[in-house]
């Protein structure tokens, strides 16, 4: 059974990821500060840094809990699809389209690389994306839609493609996300036709 001790500690760091998120995904790393995320979480900056050792280990806390909650979505679309082709398709449209929701697609793809730096954020990337994409290769292999087997690079290659997608849809103004997702799902599409010959 959980402390209520600890139980304490996991609500109260929910509650400043919760916060920082929100401040985040409206003001920007940049323009964060510890003690606006104290302030909205009724706390004080000691308790944040009790949590956490600083701003950018926060942000890295909040972006973990973006990824987690939308590969949840991706893993979802693609389980939910008859096939692993369908599934692709799937989740890949699902992907496009949280690129475009303003926490995540802020958070992930405009933020990510200036708050965590690069190397950490491509760090974060892979550990988050990486199996996922390679589960789908497997499978569309297993069930015989590839035109030949994945190479063992492929996986970094389409985590690759697909984290310039985000980046663009991140930074893109909200105007032109519906125009652009469109223009990147035909690409993708055509990348999967490609390797699939469909």
């Amino acid at each position: 059974m959980t402390s209520p001790r600890a139980e304490a500690t996991a609500a109260t760091r929910a509650g400043l990821v919760e916060a920082a998120t929100a401040l985040f995904a409206e003001r920007g790393f940049a323009e964060t500060s510890i003690d606006d995320v104290a302030a909205v979480a009724g706390m004080t900056k000691g308790a944040v840094y009790h949590h956490f050792a600083g701003k950018a280990a926060l942000f890295e806390a909040v972006f973990s809990a973006q990824e987690a909650e939308v590969h949840a979505r991706l893993s979802a679309a693609l389980d939910d699809a008859g096939d692993h082709l369908a599934g692709a398709h799937a989740a890949l449209t699902t992907f496009l389209e949280a690129c475009t929701e303003p926490t995540y697609g802020r958070i992930v793809f405009r933020d990510g690389p200036l708050a965590l730096g690069w190397e950490r954020w491509r760090e974060c990337e892979l550990d988050y994306a990486y199996a996922f994409i390679a589960r789908v290769l497997d499978g569309l292999a297993r069930e015989g839609h590839l035109r030949r087997p994945p190479g063992a690079s492929y996986p970094t290659l389409v985590l690759g493609m697909l984290s310039s997608a985000g980046q663009l849809l991140g930074q893109a103004p909200p105007a032109q996300h519906a125009a652009l997702r469109a223009e990147l799902l035909g690409f993708f599409d055509q990348v999967i036709a490609g390797m699939t010959g469909r």
